[in-house]
């Protein structure tokens, strides 16, 4: 079998590339997330160029195509860093890639992942470590999800009553998939502020993340757009949500809520009426994204493994996963030994946002 591999710019793709990339994502479940569309490389690139792409062929037919970011010492990323809760290589289910080749060593010293669809391991990007995105089933309607739900858990079913309590509140207004710049900052500032109190990096200090909501949110994409969304109880916004969908997937991805208000829960009703909404668009999966989080193992139908790691290529980066595994074993024995670990850490984020400051 003849193969061989394009490294291109994002700006390089052609049409026909669009159309390729985009039949390839239809036929993998796995790639059902806008974050492996065209059109979302694409708000990234406008909005953080750089994007690269390995187009590769298979006996001169187009097979897959890579996007990446190079970082330093020659490491390609996920386009957009962190913000990218999900990502990986667009291929046909039955593709297999050789990531050896020698237009892929000559252009990549290695690959850095954190969420990588475990399929892709059929790529040899088989990862070190393994998490899980969680997923509301809305494939039989909401009202079948929900019964499901509450067949399997008590404090679901609590929950759910919660919130079904303040959504039948006549105080209550649910506006979706709105255009409100003022609530959208305000849900910046909100996540902000999350991020200080837990003592995490603030995406939004770099600007070009923010930007990229707002230029996904302009999309009128089928396989791409940001969607906004709001609870009010009493004329005032208590719970805000900012997601992404495609055709049959809505992602929740930036969530936030008034302090005041969290007795209330109203969060939680948001979400489960973005259930609902989601439903009537016709949407069969809600992804709530990575981690064990209580509200999560609750309402989530069931979860899609993905793995993270390090595809080391070159002789460098080989030696950065050894030491970054060793690092990891290390910590926690006492403070000394946990400078290798948190340094690791620290220089992940710098290379994922692209900033010193991170």
């Amino acid at each position: 079998m003849h193969s061989s591999v394009d490294y291109l710019d994002f700006s390089q793709l052609s049409d026909i590339d669009v159309q390729m990339w985009t039949r390839f994502q239809n036929a993998d479940p796995a790639l059902a997330s806008p974050y492996f569309s065209h059109a979302y490389a694409k708000a990234v690139d406008s909005v953080r160029p750089g994007v690269k792409v390995l187009r590769f062929h298979e006996n001169g037919r187009i097979a897959a195509y890579w996007p990446i970011r190079k970082g330093p010492l020659g490491t390609a990323r996920p386009i957009a860093g962190s913000m990218d809760d999900l990502h990986g290589i667009i291929a046909h289910p039955k593709a297999v890639l050789d990531l050896k080749h020698t237009i892929v060593r000559r252009h990549l010293g290695g690959y850095a992942f954190s969420a990588l669809p475990y399929q892709q391991a059929r790529h040899g990007l088989r990862g070190q470590y393994g998490d899980g995105n969680q997923v509301m089933d809305l494939s039989s309607g909401f009202t079948a999800w929900q019964e499901a739900r509450s067949q399997e858990s008590s404090n679901f079913r609590r929950e759910w009553r919660k919130a079904q309590k303040l959504l039948e509140h006549e105080a209550v207004d649910i506006r979706f998939d709105v255009v409100d710049a003022k609530s959208f900052d305000r849900m910046i500032e909100l996540k902000r502020e999350a991020y200080a109190k837990a003592g995490h990096f603030d995406l939004f200090r770099l600007g070009w993340p923010r930007a990229l909501l707002l230029e996904l949110m302009k999309y009128d994409d089928g396989n791409a757009r940001g969607v906004l969304s709001t609870l009010s109880i009493a004329g005032e916004i208590s719970a805000i949500a900012y997601c992404m969908r495609s055709t049959r997937v809505l992602h929740y991805w930036f969530p936030a809520y008034e302090a005041k208000f969290a007795k209330q829960k109203p969060g939680l009703a948001l979400l489960f009426a973005l259930a609902e909404w989601a439903d009537r668009e016709n949407i069969t999966e809600l992804h709530l994204g990575l981690g064990d989080t209580q509200y999560k193992r609750q309402l989530a139908s069931w979860m899609m493994p993905v793995r993270g790691g390090t595809l080391a290529l070159a002789p460098g980066q080989k030696v950065a996963t050894k030491f970054a595994q060793w690092s990891a074993r290390i910590e926690g024995q006492n403070r000394i030994l946990d400078l290798p670990a948190k340094y690791t850490r620290k220089y992940e984020r710098m290379a994922l946002s692209g900033s010193l400051r991170a």
